[in-house]
């Protein structure tokens, strides 16, 4: 992929390892042996995070854990709004006063590397031991489409898959179904007076669950080389299938291709809808809601072979210009280490963890509506770091999607529109 620069002349020159001499001769950290200050106390860095339950302390615990296990390296944490936190972290970038180290989501990668505002973890991950243990198929979230290098180190996923009413399946005489068309009939059949099969959810993060189904169905952003193959005939097919909820079936309900999550998440919980896709973090409450006739199965899909999804990482990167890189690594190596990795997800704050070790606990393999979405790990697909995904994910997929729900694009030409704005240097 061919490299852009947003940032700073001088920020692709320091992407280095830690151990690169700076200006002044000096190593990067320190005396160049390993995290340390020369003058014998802990080297200190700064770690930038947005936190999904600002009441719950797990990270400051961390912190503190960490800050008091060893002497080498002293962290401070910098919380950060979410929806602030993006165009933070990159003007920081741009002016070479970001963070050493900063919690990152996959799709971001696309715009920071590129850019030169993340520093390769290749090196140090090839050195870690604990890299065998993260699911081997987790390590592409922070690689750029058709490379091998690692600018981000996998922390928290998730995954996504389908809420079911068992009882009003069993009213039409129907099981749950295992693929697309399966799906289509369904919601057919669940739609009545008062009673919808599904929501498409064409409004705010509408996109998420769109991509679920997309991959669940066996088409592509991308290839494996890279180049962008949405609009391909398997794209095309797909979401024509999506949009045949709406403009064939009539199974959405009113307001369904504008609505947001909170929307969807209150006409299932109503009874006004049978089936919605969501991650677990609907779980509780809907098990609270209905009890025994929930039911929770991976996104319906072609029927042959495991159904994919689409997966969303929350990982941790080191900033290119970070002169204290070895100190950063220490840091955020440290969470991504069984005991911390544990602690964070099964925290308010947590998903789904990136460690086989942890996948194994009691936790996550005794629930089986939580395990399909922990099976669903190995074979989840994530948004592809390419530069136009910050576009499409927050711009232009939700006017485009609707423009086809309402019959005004041809599927052909919500996907072609689509593709060219993934193609963009965005």
């Amino acid at each position: 992929m061919k490299r852009r620069s947003f940032l700073a002349g001088a920020l692709g020159g320091t992407a280095g390892l830690a151990l690169t001499a700076c200006g002044n001769g000096e190593a990067v950290d320190g005396d160049g042996d390993g995290p340390g200050d020369s003058a014998g106390g802990p080297v200190e860095i700064t770690y930038w995070l947005w936190q999904d339950d600002a009441t719950d302390s797990t990270w400051t615990d961390l912190a503190e854990s960490f800050n008091s296990a060893q002497s080498d390296v002293k962290v401070t944490l910098e919380t950060i709004p979410l929806d602030q936190y993006q165009n933070k972290i990159t003007t920081a970038a741009m002016n070479n006063t970001g963070p050493d180290a900063a919690r990152c989501k996959d799709w971001w990668i696309g715009q920071f590397a590129p850019a030169g505002a993340t520093a390769d973890l290749t090196p140090f991950v090839d050195g870690w031991e604990a890299r065998d243990d993260v699911v081997e198929g987790l390590w592409k979230t922070g690689r750029l489409p058709g490379e091998e290098s690692i600018y981000m180190l996998p922390h928290q996923y998730t995954t996504l898959y389908m809420y079911y009413r068992k009882d009003y399946f069993a009213e039409v005489g129907l099981e749950a179904p295992k693929t697309q068309d399966e799906f289509l009939a369904a919601a057919e059949a669940l739609t009545g007076t008062d009673r919808y099969g599904f929501d498409v959810r064409g409004g705010g993060g509408g996109q998420d669950q769109w991509l679920a189904w997309m991959y669940a169905g066996g088409a592509n952003l991308v290839d494996d080389a890279g180049e962008i193959v949405l609009n391909d005939a398997t794209g095309v097919e797909v979401n024509e299938k999506y949009l045949s909820i709406v403009t064939d079936l009539e199974a959405a309900p009113p307001g369904s291709i504008t609505a947001a999550f909170a929307d969807v998440k209150t006409n299932f919980a109503s009874g006004l809808t049978a089936m919605m896709i969501h991650h677990p973090g609907s779980l509780a409450e809907m098990t609270e809601v209905y009890g025994d006739d929930l039911g929770v199965i991976p996104i319906p899909g072609t029927g042959s072979g495991p159904s994919r999804t689409l997966g969303a990482m929350s990982g941790n990167i080191i900033m290119a210009q970070s002169e204290k890189q070895e100190a950063a690594w220490k840091w955020i190596s440290w969470l991504s280490e069984t005991e911390q990795m544990a602690t964070m997800s099964t925290s308010p704050q947590g998903q789904l963890p990136v460690l086989s070790s942890v996948m194994e606990m009691d936790e996550f393999t005794s629930d089986p509506n939580l395990k399909v979405a922990v099976d669903a790990i190995p074979d989840a697909v994530t948004w592809p770091g390419l530069p136009g995904v910050a576009t499409l994910a927050g711009k232009e997929w939700n006017p485009t999607i609707q423009q086809g729900f309402q019959g005004e694009l041809t599927s052909q030409e919500v996907v072609d529109k689509m593709a060219a704005v993934l193609a963009s240097d965005a």
